[in-house]
């Protein structure tokens, strides 16, 4: 009997593939974002303690450390630099403690998700394409990843690269061991075996407020897009809705329940990003206010003084915080026209010779899209391509102060 390939099943798209990637910065934390129904282990517990304990003490040394300078009248622009890693600092703080604090909200998300997420059935996927939404989420959270990475390891390494340089290399007498954010710490750790174990502790805590802050913007990131895709969905079955009415006997009734599902998918959705809102809302409000704290100090540093060391690692924090502030605009943008356009599609559809309890379904259903849906930094702020300016003329009042109290 000849033997038969096997044929591979094909795997289909879950809500866990767009969660893949923030949930394993969220790990590496010791942090499960939502519950899996997974125990963890007591060491995944205390893994996450001590990398809270490490970011909160070396937050408060940050903090020491710039108070420290400011009274002693050192060098502004190492005072700007310190207050630049406090002000990150603070980002990644409030997006960790805010996971921590809305988990059982994050699950219910992340449930509801999977409640309206396309079965494996051909028509499903048809209709709502999942792959190739994806294959888009993968390309803006694996391209910031890879970006703040970058970032990191930049911040975390060039110090210490730069001393061995000047102590092997160019043999320099005096070469100095530089910490990588600040260099006050309780203890002395120059010339001493305390300088790896400290150098440690600083690169970790800088690796979790780093960590902290990708890990909640690729939550964000992954969630809106298929909110967009459910959007997209339905405003696609609206524009090809088939009106029975006129050529079956019991057409209007299967026209009422054709829509009524359609409506009930419309207020899924609707609850999808109202519970987003809810976990996200108050770190987006920090990342806002702080990032555009943040845009100006650095770009105020860049204008100071060029030090090749600091002039790299300042550029690439400054494009980091303004990529992430504009992707949070756009994805923000890109929902609010998604949802507009879920009334677009229940006016272009075929609706003449439908039945007057549809028609008025359809109303409300229009009445609805044309208050849009965004992302919202509480009830402060809602998020848009236009807050992007907003946040860029916010940087610059704080740049022009900055540069008053110096002068």
């Amino acid at each position: 009997m000849d033997n038969v390939a096997e044929v591979p099943e094909e795997k289909y798209v879950e809500v866990d593939d767009f969660l893949k990637l923030a949930v394993k910065f969220y790990n590496t934390l010791g942090i499960d974002p939502y519950e899996t129904g997974q125990k963890q282990t007591i060491w995944f517990q205390i893994y996450f303690v001590l990398n809270v304990i490490n970011m909160v003490f070396s937050f408060f040394a940050e903090v020491a450390a710039l108070i420290h300078m400011l009274r002693e009248d050192e060098n502004f622009l190492e005072c700007c630099i310190v207050l630049s890693y406090v002000s990150f600092v603070v980002i990644g703080l409030s997006k960790i403690f805010a996971v921590m604090k809305q988990k059982p909200k994050m699950t219910a998300l992340v449930n509801q998700l999977k409640t309206c997420f396309p079965s494996p059935s051909a028509k499903d996927q048809e209709e709502y394409a999942p792959k190739s939404w994806l294959k888009r989420c993968h390309m803006y959270t694996k391209g910031f990843g890879v970006l703040y990475t970058i970032l990191y390891f930049a911040h975390a390494l060039i110090p210490l690269f730069v001393y061995f340089v000047q102590r092997t290399l160019l043999q320099y007498p005096d070469a100095e061991q530089i910490m990588p954010f600040y260099q006050l710490e309780p203890w002395e750790f120059r010339n001493s075996w305390l300088f790896y174990p400290t150098y440690f502790h600083q690169s970790l805590a800088g690796y979790t407020a780093t960590c902290g802050s990708i890990a909640g913007d690729l939550m964000i990131f992954a969630v809106v897009l298929q909110v967009i895709m459910h959007y997209e969905r339905l405003a696609k079955v609206l524009r090809e809705f088939k009106i029975e009415a006129l050529n079956e006997p019991n057409g209007v009734n299967k026209d009422l329940k054709k829509l009524q599902s359609l409506v009930a998918s419309h207020i899924d959705i609707l609850r999808l990003t109202d519970v987003m809102n809810e976990v996200f809302g108050v770190p987006l409000l920090l990342n806002f206010i702080v990032s555009a704290l943040l845009v100006c100090l650095v770009g105020f540093q860049l204008t100071l003084d060029f030090n090749p060391e600091y002039f790299c690692k300042q550029v690439l924090l400054l494009t980091s915080v303004l990529f992430e502030v504009y992707l949070l605009c756009s994805f923000s943008q890109m929902l609010i026209d998604a949802s507009e356009n879920v009334g677009h599609a229940a006016y272009d559809m075929d609706w003449l010779g439908s039945d007057k309890r549809f028609k008025k379904i359809l109303i409300y259903i229009s009445m609805r899209a044309q208050k849009p849906v965004c992302l919202k930094a509480t009830i402060v702020l809602d998020l848009s391509l236009s807050t992007m300016s907003i946040f860029l003329g916010m940087s610059y009042k704080f740049f022009g102060a900055l540069r008053t109290m110096y002068q």
